[in-house]
């Protein structure tokens, strides 16, 4: 979806599918024999991933210009294969899933083109154009654009198929010279890295404040995409946009108002259908949130999302979409921290002797209403607990949301004890235990607090995965001592 929009899709050429051919009254069924290349789909993902082929002057199979912002994050899960690109296309910025496939007809060949989840993939990647290359559609009939890398590749197919195939996989550069590098080379490196991450989140922040109306209503969005996890960022995110700061503090009334409006816009309000097997209290609140949102709707004039959009898919059921929309909709509750004014009790907050544990009551004062005690999604009743926001969940809001809008604050307000506390409590934050902090603490190096992990984060992405090497200290350090050893 466009980053300044979610209400349209980038349009394709549309043109049917060339299925049958008519010679007289005689309807003869075609069989087109293409050639199939040997190739791995995963090397296509990888191609993509990486940005390994000529990526000046791009354009997609009608002629648009395109320019590749962010190339996504590859989806292990069911669905598109890379979510949460950023795109530029004809001079539009256009922010979604990509797909990718060895040919065109890939897309139809695996049913995307009727698979609402495929509705939010902005371009399609393919190796090899084909016949259907400018003719995919999506379930919703709009069309998808292309980009064919084949002409691209800067090396021949054969040698990058070589290199994929025997490259050891899920292995950093230097796995095995890592302990031979001083702890205090690596450490003051991830430092490093981990303080000019938190900048650059700040800067994209400070990019996206240029198109929202506050900081409040940025640290709102942001909020949201935290409390959707990786899975589903984008999702909370586009939510965000359709329930406007604004509109989710003038239906504060009720909890259970809030809820009808996050809920019911969200997509997530289960038809009959699904509350067969319901008792009554959850089919009764059901019905409540149905007819509160129905009068919410056309007072605030809300386009509710398609519930494809979300992923349950592999998800822990404290992390199910329903569950993480109601906490949303509790940081407006009476006392809430979204209720009013959220930046200033946030450094407000700063005060405190304990500014963590300050933030920490504005994120639990308010919980979702007792229908969630035993509720992880709306049809289904479970046995009883705490439904609001965990410790693990909180952190992760101060590490990726409220952490990185102070310290845009910071920056335009000229306040250098707010930036210095923003680093002080980045260090005492835990660091969250993720694939890519795995695969450092397999090495001997867990990080220590969350600074560390932001700095691993960007040793991994910014470095490892690109071949940076000779661009980072670490890397440096091992062909330094590689060219000094007369056996290497």
């Amino acid at each position: 979806m466009p980053a300044s929009s979610s209400t349209s899709s980038p349009a394709a050429p549309h043109r049917p599918l060339p299925a049958y051919h008519r010679i007289d009254d005689t309807v003869f069924a075609l069989t087109v024999h293409e050639p199939q290349p040997a190739v791995p789909e995963a090397l296509v993902q990888d191609l993509w991933r990486t940005q390994r082929f000529d990526t000046s002057r791009l354009a997609t199979a009608d002629g648009h210009p395109l320019r590749v912002l962010d190339p996504g994050r590859l989806n292990t899960d069911a669905g598109p294969d890379f979510l949460n690109a950023r795109l530029l296309m004809n001079g539009v910025e256009w922010v979604g899933a990509v797909e990718v496939h060895v040919q065109s007809g890939g897309w139809y060949a695996h049913d995307h083109h009727t698979d609402a989840r495929y509705n939010s993939v902005v371009l399609h990647v393919t190796l090899y154009p084909d016949m259907w290359t400018g003719g995919l559609l999506r379930a919703d009939g709009s069309g998808v654009p292309e980009l064919a890398l084949a002409d691209r590749l800067q090396r021949p197919l054969r040698k990058l198929l070589h290199a994929f195939l025997t490259h050891p996989a899920d292995t950093l550069p230097c796995a095995a010279q890592w302990k031979d590098v001083p702890a205090t080379v690596r450490t003051s490196f991830v430092e490093h890295l981990g303080r000019e991450r938190l900048r650059t989140k700040a800067r994209a922040l400070g990019d996206q404040y240029q198109v929202q109306p506050s900081l409040e209503s940025l640290l709102y969005l942001k909020l949201a995409q935290a409390l959707g996890y990786a899975k589903n960022a984008a999702p909370m995110a586009l939510l965000a946009q359709r329930v406007p700061l604004a509109v989710a503090r003038a239906a504060a009334r009720t909890p259970t108002q809030l809820d009808a409006l996050f809920l019911g816009t969200a997509g997530l309000l289960p038809d009959e259908d699904a509350l067969q097997d319901a008792g009554p209290a959850t089919r009764a609140y059901v019905d409540t949130l149905r007819a509160l949102y129905g009068k919410l709707q056309h007072q605030h004039h809300l386009q509710p999302m398609d519930r494809a959009q979300w992923q349950f898919f592999r998800l822990r059921p404290a992390n199910f979409p329903p569950l993480r929309v109601a906490q949303l909709a509790a940081l407006f509750h009476t006392g809430g921290l979204l209720q009013q004014d959220p930046v200033g009790q946030l450094v407000a907050g700063l005060d405190a002797d304990d500014p963590l544990e300050a933030w920490d009551d504005l994120l639990t004062t308010t919980a979702p209403p007792a229908f969630w005690r035993t509720h992880y999604r709306l049809a289904t009743e479970t046995a009883d607990r705490f439904p609001g926001i965990g410790q693990t969940r909180r952190r992760a809001l101060l590490t990726n949301a409220v952490l990185p809008l102070l310290l845009l604050y910071a920056e335009q307000e000229a306040a250098p004890p707010v930036r210095s506390a923003v680093f002080d409590l980045l260090q005492r934050l835990p660091a969250e235990r993720d694939r890519v902090i795995r695969r450092f603490a397999a090495l001997g190096s867990r990080p220590k607090n969350a600074l560390m992990a932001q700095g691993y984060h960007a040793l991994y992405r910014s470095f490892c995965t690109q071949g940076r090497c000779l661009s980072c200290k670490i890397g440096a350090h091992v062909l330094t001592a590689a060219s000094h050893d007369p056996e290497a």
